[in-house]
C-alpha cells in the first residue's frame, strides 16, 4: 500500500508505537464501530479523490502520447506495403482505444458508492487500453519503440493505483463484515438480556404457582382423608366387601352347575345333532352346555326340563348313541332333580347381589371422585411446572454464560478494526 489507512507500518513503527488502551460499557460500542467506519470511509474518499485526480492526470499524458504517436509517421513508408497495413492499423487501433477511453469522464467521489463505481469504470478502462495495446504490442514495440516505454510505464502506474483502490475495497468490504459481526452480536447480547429477565419472572411465577399448588395438593388431601374417615365411607367399604364376597360364592354355585352338567354333557353334545327342537330351544342347548350357569333361570326352566326329558328319551329309543345308557339315564334324571333348586340357588345369590348393589346407589362416591381427580391433576401441574423450571434454569445458565463470551467475541473484532485497543465492560 501506498497511501491511507490501508499502508503496511514498518515493523520498527509497530514496535516503537505502543497501542492506545481504553475502557469502555457495552453500550458504547455502536458508537466506537460506527466512528471507526465513519473515519474510515471518510479517508478512503479523500484518497480516492486523490488518486482519480493521478489517474486522469495520466490519462491526459497517454493521451498527448497517443496524439504524438498519431503525428508520427514511423518512416514506415520504404517498408513492405502489407507490412506498411499491419501497422498502420494497429497504430490507428491503439491510439483510437486511448483517444476513446482516455476521455472517458471519471465518476467525482463524493461517498464510498463512488469510489466502488469509479473502481469499476477504471478497471473498465485500463482494460480496453490493455487489451488494444496487448493486440498490437508487437507493432508498437518495434515500429513505435519510443512510445511503447512511455505507454507501458504510465498505464504501469495508472493500474497500480487502481490496484491500490481495489485493495482499498477489499479491506473496507472486510471492515464492514467484522463491524456487522460486531452489531449481530450486540443484538444477540441484548436479546439475551432481555430472556435472562424474561426467565426469571417465568421462574418467579411457576415457583409461585407451585406454592400454591402445594397448598391446594394439601387441601385435596385433607379433604379425601376426611371424606374417607367418614362413617359413610367405612360402610361404602363394608357394602364393597360384602360384594366382593359374593364372588366367591358365585364361583361356588357355578362351579357346582358344571360339574353337574359336565355328567350329562356326552349325551346333551349327540342330541344337538338329532334333535327337532325349534330355533330358540335348540340355542338354549347350545348354551346349555357351553354355559349352563347364564341360562338357569326360571323363564328357561320349562324348555330345560323338556331339553333334558328328550334327551333322555332319546337315549331310551337309542337315537341317542351313549357308551352307557344306564348311567347317562341316571345322571339325567339326577340334574332333573336338581334343577329347581339350582335355579333357585342362583336367583337367591341374584337378589343378594342387587340388594347390595342397591345399597351402593345410596353412597354418593361422586364427591371423593372429583376431590381424587383433583388432586392427580394438580400433583400432575406440579410436576410440569418442576420439570419446566428445571428446563428454565438451563436455558438461563447457559444465557448468563452466553454473554460475557459474547463480549468477549465484540471485544476481539472491535481490536481488529481499531488502532485503540479496548475493553469492554459491561453495564
Amino acid at each position: 500500500m501506498v497511501f491511507g489507512w490501508g499502508k503496511k507500518k514498518s515493523q520498527k513503527q509497530e514496535s516503537d508505537i505502543a497501542p492506545q488502551k481504553k475502557q469502555i460499557l457495552l453500550s458504547d460500542v455502536p458508537n466506537v464501530a460506527n466512528e471507526i467506519r465513519s473515519i474510515r470511509t471518510k479517508t478512503i474518499i479523500a484518497e480516492v479523490k486523490t488518486f482519480r485526480n493521478k489517474i486522469n492526470s495520466s490519462c491526459e499524458t497517454i493521451l498527448h502520447i497517443a496524439i504524438d504517436l498519431e503525428r508520427d509517421t514511423l518512416k514506415i513508408d520504404d517498408i513492405d506495403i502489407h507490412l506498411k497495413r499491419l501497422v498502420e492499423r494497429g497504430k490507428k487501433e491503439v491510439i483510437s482505444a486511448i483517444k476513446r477511453e482516455s476521455i472517458v469522464q471519471l465518476p467525482e467521489i463524493n461517498s464510498y458508492e463512488d469510489v466502488k463505481i469509479f473502481n469499476v469504470a477504471s478497471n473498465r478502462m485500463l482494460k480496453k487500453i490493455g487489451d488494444a495495446l496487448g493486440r498490437q504490442s508487437r507493432v508498437i514495440h518495434i515500429f513505435a519503440k519510443k512510445y511503447a516505454g512511455k505507454l507501458k510505464g504510465d498505464l504501469k502506474v495508472m493500474t497500480d493505483r487502481n490496484d491500490e483502490i481495489t485493495g482499498i475495497i477489499t479491506n473496507h468490504s472486510e471492515l464492514e463484515t467484522k463491524i456487522e459481526h460486531i452489531f449481530e452480536t450486540m443484538n444477540k447480547i441484548e436479546q439475551s438480556k432481555k430472556l435472562i429477565t424474561d426467565l426469571g419472572k417465568q421462574q418467579k411465577l411457576a415457583k409461585k404457582t407451585i406454592d400454591d399448588l402445594v397448598t391446594t395438593i394439601e387441601l385435596d388431601e385433607k379433604e379425601i382423608k376426611n371424606i374417607k374417615n367418614s362413617s359413610e365411607y367405612a360402610k361404602f367399604l363394608e357394602i364393597n366387601e360384602n360384594l366382593d364376597s359374593l364372588s366367591s360364592e358365585k364361583n361356588k354355585i357355578k362351579n357346582e352347575i358344571e360339574l353337574q352338567f359336565t355328567k350329562i354333557s356326552r349325551p346333551l353334545n349327540k342330541y344337538v345333532y338329532v334333535s327337532s327342537l325349534d330355533k330358540p330351544q335348540k340355542k338354549l342347548l347350545v348354551n346349555l352346555i357351553e354355559n349352563p350357569y347364564d341360562v338357569l333361570i326360571d323363564s328357561n326352566k320349562q324348555d330345560i326340563v323338556q331339553i333334558l326329558e328328550s334327551t333322555r328319551r332319546g337315549i331310551q329309543s337309542g337315537s341317542v348313541s351313549v357308551k352307557d345308557a344306564d348311567k347317562s339315564l341316571l345322571q339325567i334324571n339326577e340334574t332333573l332333580s336338581l334343577i329347581p333348586g339350582l335355579i333357585e340357588k342362583i336367583s337367591v345369590f341374584n337378589r343378594s347381589k342387587s340388594d347390595i348393589e342397591s345399597k351402593l346407589l345410596g353412597f354418593n362416591n361422586e364427591q371423593l371422585i372429583q376431590k381424587e381427580s383433583a388432586l392427580n391433576m394438580h400433583q400432575y401441574d406440579k410436576s410440569t411446572l418442576e420439570s419446566k423450571i428445571r428446563s428454565t434454569e438451563k436455558e438461563l445458565t447457559d444465557t448468563i454464560e452466553f454473554i460475557p463470551k459474547s463480549i468477549k467475541s465484540v471485544e476481539s473484532v472491535l481490536n481488529q478494526i481499531s488502532a485503540v485497543q479496548y475493553t469492554i465492560r459491561s453495564e
